[in-house]
């Protein structure tokens, strides 16, 4: 398993090639705008890099939840504000990153949680860091397995001491990284 950050503010705009698209993904580029457009080339640079194919050569395909596809490398991206994760493995993976800012913690932990892992969270007080860890743990499960926030409870988890405790399985591998100062991220994926 791989991943890459970076700080999309930072970056040229100068960089995003819309050439690289196909004609239905140049249409999306115009009406999503100029961060959709960099956010594609640099995924699809990196596509290319690791798959020894020219990007423009590079087709996704979507899963019933929409997520993007490609056969022959799987990946996942996620961006928040200024960051961008972009994840990679040869087997299902997920990634989620979120900007860490102050939100009616306890009400979202109710949308996600297992009732265990809800009990220890609003017992600990709604810490901000384990918020974000567990929310960010949830997303990147439900990615892994193609599945939406929706079904988050159908992948329970429990937190604890900086660690994400899968109560299902098969369950992938969890691990929990900061992308950039002021972020959470987490990375599921099959581990062998």
């Amino acid at each position: 398993m791989d991943y890459l950050v970076y700080n999309i503010a930072a970056l040229p705009e100068s960089l995003a090639d819309t050439s690289l698209f196909p004609p239905e993904e140049q249409e999306q580029a115009v009406l999503r705008g100029k961060r959709y457009a960099l956010i594609r080339t640099l995924l699809r640079q990196e596509l290319s890099r690791r798959c020894g194919r020219p990007a423009q050569e590079i087709r996704f395909s979507y899963g019933p939840q929409g997520k993007p596809e490609y056969a022959v490398q799987p990946f996942n991206l996620s961006h928040s504000a200024d960051c961008l994760c972009l994840a990679f493995h040869h087997r299902p993976v997920g990634v989620d990153v979120e900007k860490l800012r102050p939100r009616a913690f306890s009400r979202l932990a109710e949308r996600f949680m297992c009732p265990e892992q809800l009990c220890g969270f609003l017992e600990r007080g709604c810490q901000q860091d384990e918020f974000y860890a567990c929310w960010c743990a949830a997303e990147a499960l439900v990615k892994h397995a193609g599945d939406t926030m929706w079904h988050a409870l159908d992948y329970p988890f429990t937190y604890s001491h900086g660690r994400i405790i899968c109560q299902f399985s098969p369950a992938p591998a969890i691990h929990l990284f900061t992308p950039m100062p002021g972020y959470c991220g987490a990375v599921a994926y099959t581990s062998e």
